[in-house]
């Protein structure tokens, strides 16, 4: 074969890897029913990476027309640390905070969560603020925005690693409340079979796509106008009712 030829050969290959390479990378943490993965561990890549969130990031980006990669990684400091400093890659889903604003460029919200203290079925304490809860213990997770905002009230936190945790503390008597998100708690608490009660809702909180503040402004517009879309039709309440939240 002539140097021509081989040169030829060789263009027309990497122009076909080009061609089928994603255009975007998404990461994110292992947060069922948001973010999990199909055969229960703790990394997972592509069609591997599940979770209503992670429906909705495949046909938004679809819709667009874009081809998209998924990894779910173990830590979340490193899934958002990516995010930040690859080209081309967003992490989801994420509190939109001040401190944040500069370091992304956004699409969402995504969807709406309550922040909700839950009880055990049989517990009959009744909590109308945040203040009755100092003579309780409270259980919640290490790295989350609803314990930094329960901290940032002054509440006690029992810190726990993630909330399969605190369902099984709480079904024990460990702690006699669990803070948590309306649309993860549920699922966890019906995977290990424990009856709870949302007892008190205390705030509200929007979750977001945070993308590389490098990517094409015209790219962002583009996806929150189809979200908004997806939004309006209803699309994305059926991706989390299917779900069962």
């Amino acid at each position: 074969m002539s140097r021509k030829n081989i040169l030829s050969l060789l263009l027309g290959m990497m122009l076909s890897q080009s061609i089928v390479a994603a255009d975007f990378h998404l990461v994110t943490e292992n947060f069922p029913p948001l973010n999990m993965t199909s055969n229960g561990t703790s990394y997972a890549r592509n069609d591997r990476v599940s979770g209503f969130a992670t429906d909705i990031m495949r046909s938004l980006f679809k819709e667009n027309g874009y081809n998209v990669r998924f990894t779910l990684m173990s830590d979340w400091d490193k899934a958002y640390d990516t995010a930040i400093n690859e080209m081309s890659t967003g992490v989801y889903s994420t509190f939109r905070t001040p401190e944040r604003e500069s370091q992304f460029k956004w699409v969402g919200p995504l969807y709406e969560e309550d922040w909700v203290l839950l009880a055990s079925a049989d517990n009959e304490i009744k909590i109308e603020t945040l203040k009755e809860l100092h003579n309780y213990k409270v259980g919640s997770f290490v790295f989350d925005g609803i314990t930094d905002y329960l901290v940032e009230q002054g509440i006690t936190i029992e810190p726990a690693q993630n909330d399969a945790v605190n369902v099984v503390r709480l079904k024990l008597g460990q702690i006699q409340f669990w803070a948590s998100s309306s649309l993860t708690a549920p699922y966890v608490a019906a995977n290990f079979k424990v009856p709870v009660t949302p007892v008190h809702t205390f705030n509200k909180s929007n979750l977001w796509l945070a993308m590389n503040k490098d990517t094409d402004q015209k790219v962002i517009d583009q996806l929150n106008k189809t979200l908004e879309k997806m939004h309006q039709s209803g699309e994305i309440q059926t991706m989390i009712d299917s779900y069962n939240i």
